[in-house]
């Protein structure tokens, strides 16, 4: 197995390293942390791009693509896709010109040691890997009374963090499909928690851990201060 280490420039270096780099970052946690909450500060302070492959599947099968067609069971089921397409899917996207510009921070991807082994073997290597620490029970409950508003990305929730009193926020909000059957979700926590630490294992030296049962506020502050 690889291991991730933490890159080292000696005194000597004849190495000229760009002063300000696109930050390069991968935030882990299973559904129902806040890494859509935390991600989106990250991308309002930094401008990085985001990337979730589960956004793009959900996007594509929301279009009624082909493609979408194709995977439309996996995020039904709460079944991870296959490792192959899900490398190909974020190769794509950090080969465009507007990651190679801004960076990017990669949402819940590795999720598995293979795709964290692969990833590393085409050269894409992060600079920081944030893991968001909550228990399987909380992300159940969590994840059991999400409410998305698709105009904004904003996530509430019914009874942790309810949306405004806005009758117009209020009738545009959704439950993600995964999110609607309690087997569904349970399969989805199952499948996190068997792959977890493998892909932590391969990141520990760039690993930064949080705990995501704190207030979501002083989460974010916690995790901005330590990419800044």
């Amino acid at each position: 197995m690889q291991v991730l280490r933490r890159p080292t420039a000696g005194p000597d270096s004849l190495v000229q390293e760009d002063p300000t780099p696109p930050p390069k970052i991968v935030i882990m946690g299973g559904p129902g942390c806040g890494k859509g909450s935390v991600s989106r500060a990250i991308i309002e302070k930094f401008g990085v791009v985001h990337i979730s492959v589960g956004d793009i599947l959900r996007e594509h099968i929301a279009n009624e693509t082909e493609f979408g067609s194709q995977v439309e069971h996996y995020v039904c089921e709460g079944r991870l896709i296959p490792d192959e397409l899900a490398i190909n899917i974020v190769r794509e996207r950090l080969e465009r010109p507007d990651v190679k510009e801004k960076g990017y921070i990669l949402d819940n991807f590795p999720r598995t040691g293979d795709q964290a082994e692969a990833i590393l073997d085409m050269g894409i290597i992060p600079e920081k890997f944030l893991f968001i620490d909550v228990t399987e029970l909380t992300l159940f409950e969590r994840c059991r009374g999400r409410l998305t508003d698709p105009e904004t990305g904003i996530i509430y929730h019914d009874r942790f963090a309810p949306p405004p009193d806005d009758p117009v926020i209020i009738a545009r909000l959704v439950t993600r499909e995964d999110d609607m059957e309690e087997a569904t979700v349970s399969r989805r926590l199952e499948l996190f928690m068997e792959n977890m630490e493998s892909v932590l294992d391969i990141f520990d030296d760039i690993k930064m851990e949080f705990e995501g049962e704190q207030q979501l506020s002083t989460l974010i502050r916690d995790v901005l201060a330590y990419i800044k």
